[in-house]
């Protein structure tokens, strides 16, 4: 459970700190970062992933937290090791970030855009979630000695 705190805490931190950051800079234009691979780009996205439900508030306040609950019911049953708490951290991290934004902001700040992926523009929290997932499948995969169940004793 410490490593899931301090995980989410540093996800949250970091994606409030960038959207605060691409709100006070980044009206005015596109930042190449670094050229053919990333720019900074403001946008507003009211929906979920790529503008999905894009207007549906009650669907984009209820499905996340929906989807956390399924997370946390079928993670319970097994011990908790390290790496899952890390890569649980970031998913509750990005949920975070981007739940608060679109709770009391109606959309959510998004600035990070890869020119190879034109359709495609996302944040901190986005990343943290993709990378939580992501760690969660290899451990799935390779990491066998995470998801043994807890003990009646535990």
């Amino acid at each position: 459970m410490f490593w899931t705190v301090i995980t989410a805490s540093l996800a949250l931190f970091l994606d409030m700190i960038m959207k605060h950051w691409s709100t006070l800079h980044l009206g005015s234009g596109d930042v190449v970062a670094v050229p053919g691979l990333l720019t900074l780009r403001l946008t507003h996205n009211d929906g979920i992933a790529l503008g999905l439900m894009s207007g549906n508030k009650i669907a984009l306040l209820v499905l996340p937290v929906g989807i956390m609950i399924c997370g946390w019911l079928m993670l319970r049953k097994y011990r908790s090791t390290r790496y899952i708490q890390i890569a649980c951290g970031l998913i509750l991290g990005g949920f975070l970030g981007n739940y608060a934004e679109r709770l009391f902001q109606g959309y959510v700040v998004d600035m990070i855009y890869f020119p190879f992926l034109p359709w495609f523009v996302c944040n901190v929290a986005d990343v943290a979630v993709c990378f939580g997932v992501a760690l969660l499948m290899i451990s799935l995969l390779f990491r066998p000695q995470d998801w043994r169940e807890k003990d009646a004793k535990d």
